[in-house]
Parts: structure tokens; sequence; C-alpha cells
């Protein structure tokens, strides 16, 4: 199984107390957070590997494609994962609890 995949069904699987019309609705939202996530961890490996600043020749610095890249996608994550989170806090099926069960008791 790839990692896509694996990241994909790792976040579905947060969404199994949320209401199943909700997930179905942002299931696209999750497919693409796994997505950025596991190319978040390769632009991480090279930028480890190859560095985030590139120096020519004449002494100039740089921020390379990578480092580019891995900084517009980690803002694009953020803004998935977050829309993903207000989604799943605001749509959670919750069970009665002993205070729920006592107030329906007292109408």
């Amino acid at each position: 199984m790839n990692k896509v995949k694996v990241e994909y069904e790792r976040l579905r699987s947060l969404f199994s107390s949320v209401d199943e019309t909700k997930t179905k609705l942002v299931d696209n939202l999750i497919e693409q957070a796994a997505f950025m996530k596991i190319e978040l961890g390769i632009l991480q490996d090279q930028i480890r590997k190859h560095g985030a600043i590139q120096i020519s020749n004449k002494g100039a610095q740089r921020q390379t494609e990578a480092a580019k890249y891995y900084t517009k996608l980690v803002n694009s994550y953020g803004t998935v994962i977050k829309t993903l989170n207000s989604i799943m806090g605001k749509n959670i099926i919750e069970e009665d609890d002993d205070f729920d069960k006592f107030i329906g008791r007292m109408s």
C-alpha cells in the first residue's frame, strides 16, 4: 500500500465519529491532506540532504526550489487540516452523557 493511501486511511479513521454525510463531503479534502503530508515528508528529506539555501559562485544566497515549495505546501496543508479539524469538531456525533440523561428525565 502506498504512503498516500496509508495516510488517507489514517485521516479517514479520525472521522469515524463524524456524520457520514459530512465525511463524504470532505473526502476529497482528506485525500488532498494525505497527499500533501507525504509530499511534505519528501521535501523535508530533500532539504535535510541538500539544504534550504543555495549559494552562488558570487556568494549570493537564495532559497532552493524545494524550500520554496515546502513553504507554500506547509501553509496549504495547515489550512486544510484546520478546515478538517473544524468540520470534525462541529459534527461529531456525541453520545448522551449522564448530564444529558438527567436533563432528559427532567422534561
